[in-house]
């Protein structure tokens, strides 16, 4: 006889899966529904489950709306974190190539991104956009605090440098994103972003006596600081 423990083991894997199928199917109907407001029928019937499997694998409507959300942030943080890799390019290409990800996708993917903004991605009342932006800020705070401690320098500054940083981009590509008739294009947009982003970052060094040159690459700028020199190159 099967192990109880097995047994449980086997049918949680069931019902993820069955769970990632319903979430998946509501995603691509989402992406070209006429309405946001997809009904359960036509998620089952995309995920080829019956309507009653759907319910059985949710608390309801609201459970659904809120891990179907949380698919959606997942894969725009995916996104977010293949741009933002600090292990090459100058802090300017870092800033505008992790703009540019972030412009094309919710351009791209406006319906999903509008329903990632309509309510919260967990039990809790913050936006699933909220919660985006926080870890967002949480892993760009873990690398400067990484820096910091490799050239030795306090990172305080940059304390609340990070989820300004996010919600600066993220309010601003927003806007533009659902404006029928911007008056910037994408690429401007992208542009502005990724100067005043290189401003913060430059007020940020010179509160710590840097000297920071946003065109070099920024292992070399560690390096360099790293070394005791605190001069721009």
């Amino acid at each position: 006889m099967e192990p109880q423990s097995d047994m449980r083991g086997r049918w949680v894997g069931h019902n993820f899966e069955r769970q990632t199928r319903i979430v998946r199917a509501a995603i691509e109907l989402l992406e070209s529904a006429p309405s946001v407001d997809v009904p359960i029928q036509d998620i089952a019937n995309r995920a080829g489950l019956s309507k009653s499997v759907v319910y059985r694998q949710f608390d309801g409507r609201d459970d659904l709306d809120r891990r179907i959300r949380a698919q959606i942030a997942d894969d725009l943080l995916d996104t977010l974190i293949a741009a933002l890799d600090f292990s090459h390019g100058s802090v300017s290409t870092i800033a505008r190539r992790t703009i540019q990800a972030i412009g094309d996708w919710a351009e791209g993917h406006q319906r999903l991104y509008g329903f990632l903004r309509s309510g919260p991605s967990s039990d809790s009342k913050v936006s699933a956009i909220g919660t985006l932006k926080d870890e967002v800020a949480v892993k760009i705070s873990g690398v400067v605090n990484s820096i910091a401690a490799m050239i030795g320098m306090d990172p305080a500054p940059f304390a609340s440098l990070p989820y300004a940083l996010v919600t600066m981009v993220e309010g601003t590509l927003t806007r533009w994103v659902q404006d029928p008739a911007p008056k910037r294009t994408r690429d401007e947009i992208i542009n502005d972003l990724a100067l005043y982003v290189g401003y913060l970052i430059d007020g940020g060094a010179r509160t710590m006596g840097v000297d920071l040159d946003q065109d070099e690459e920024l292992m070399s700028v560690i390096a360099r600081l790293a070394a005791g020199d605190r001069s721009e190159p």
